[in-house]
């Protein structure tokens, strides 16, 4: 029972697309976050925790993004094996991602949060709050 369960779990990634990522925010982010972590994939959600507040985010989009005229260009006349795997979607290194998420804190006070990553890479980006500062973020 288990073996199918596990079959079935499996299956309904590959057809949903990439499988969940788990991110921690790294050390070098900006140094009024304490803590945060960006979990993309089902349901997407941004957590970041400040001294005085949490802010959460979910159910928000992440974008996928290729550039299909300059991967044409490239890889179409010199390289068509190359370029019909990537038409056909089976190369995920051209890829980009992105999302842009509203954070909000229990008291109301919000983060407006922009992220984005090549594939196979961490995300970064910076969040504004309503005050207009900008913090960085950057995750494992």
């Amino acid at each position: 029972m288990l073996r199918y369960w596990l079959s079935i779990t499996g299956i309904a990634m590959l057809i949903g697309g990439c499988a969940p990522h788990l991110h921690s925010l790294k050390p070098g982010s900006s140094s009024s976050l304490l803590a945060g972590e960006f979990h993309h994939g089902r349901p997407n959600r941004l957590v970041l925790q400040t001294a005085e507040r949490r802010y959460v985010a979910e159910g928000f989009s992440v974008n996928r993004h290729m550039n299909w005229s300059e991967l044409r260009k490239t890889y179409q006349g010199s390289n068509p094996k190359h370029w019909d795997r990537i038409f056909a979607g089976h190369d995920k290194d051209h890829e980009a991602h992105s999302a842009e998420a509203k954070a909000k804190a229990a008291d109301g006070a919000e983060l407006i949060c922009r992220l984005g990553w090549p594939s196979g890479m961490s995300p970064q980006g910076t969040c504004v709050d309503q005050a207009g500062r900008e913090l960085l973020l950057i995750f494992e």
